[in-house]
């Protein structure tokens, strides 16, 4: 379920990255356009009336529904009222998994 968070700083949890690693620095110049969501950590919404909701991962891959009457209207309404979206990726996933393919494709030469 989301979180609903009213008094938070948005700047004080963007500052939570742990470490800043190679492949931290080399996944932050990729413009994804998809991000598969099992390597997403939470996403952080904030409204143009100052609410804040943050998403957990899982909550993306197990989905709740949260209403019965959810339309393409409503959530377009939802949408539009969106100043800013934040998604934080666990990099700690995607880097076991590339270095797991990079090891795969290159067998011995690792």
């Amino acid at each position: 379920m989301a979180k609903k968070t009213p008094s938070f700083s948005l700047n004080k949890t963007i500052n939570r990255v742990s470490r800043s690693s190679v492949f931290d620095r080399l996944v932050k110049e990729i413009d994804a356009q998809e991000i598969p969501a099992k390597y997403i950590d939470s996403i952080i919404i904030q409204y143009l009336d100052g609410h804040i909701v943050e998403l957990d991962g899982a909550e993306l891959t197990h989905p709740v529904p949260m209403s019965k009457s959810a339309s393409w209207e409503n959530m377009n309404a939802s949408f539009k009222k969106m100043k800013d979206v934040r998604v934080f990726i666990s990099t700690e996933k995607l880097e076991a998994d590339v270095n797991e393919l990079v090891e795969k494709f290159l067998g011995k030469y690792c």
